[in-house]
């Protein structure tokens, strides 16, 4: 299943993680989906070592990608139901903060679901010092005022924002 995103972020996405000189990388994604599929399917072809959070609010979304049987990944499932209005309009507070309660830091967060303000506020506390977060749909205006948590910060395309923690 191929990530619904432009190819040109996808190959962004795949120098990416295929760039990451670490032996082990550890991902979080909010939303999960085709990138899920796509881009560990991308580790294990390069041997590449992982471990993949994602982290969904959609019980029927979470059922497709679950049949899948990821290797090396997770998905917790946090449902608000299939009702695009009462995602939008419910708080959510479980699925934008259960990594935060992990004690853990990610070497890459990938901000792809819903919440994705609160997202990126979390994703600046959970990033280790080298990593990187990506915003897709980073067009949208109404994300940016979270961008003020990252030391660097850079559009990679017009959909794909990095935000880093430290230079």
């Amino acid at each position: 299943m191929k990530p619904w995103m432009s190819e040109g972020d996808i190959k962004v996405l795949e120098e990416i993680l295929l760039s990451q000189n670490k032996k082990f990388i550890n991902i979080l994604e909010w939303g999960s989906g085709g990138s899920t599929e796509y881009f560990s399917s991308l580790l294990t072809k390069n041997n590449i070592h992982y471990d993949w959070l994602s982290i969904e609010y959609n019980k029927k979304w979470y059922n497709e990608i679950a049949k899948m049987s990821i290797p090396y990944t997770s998905i917790v499932l946090f449902d608000v139901g299939n009702n695009e209005l009462k995602q939008r309009y419910t708080k959510m507070d479980e699925y934008v903060e259960y990594p935060c309660t992990l004690n853990k830091k990610f070497d890459l967060v990938l901000v792809d679901g819903r919440k994705r303000r609160r997202c990126l506020i979390n994703a600046s506390k959970i990033i280790e010092d080298t990593g990187i977060v990506l915003l897709h749909d980073a067009d949208r205006k109404y994300y940016h005022c979270a961008f003020i948590n990252f030391k660097i910060q850079k559009y990679l395309s017009k959909t794909l924002w990095m935000g880093k923690i430290n230079p």
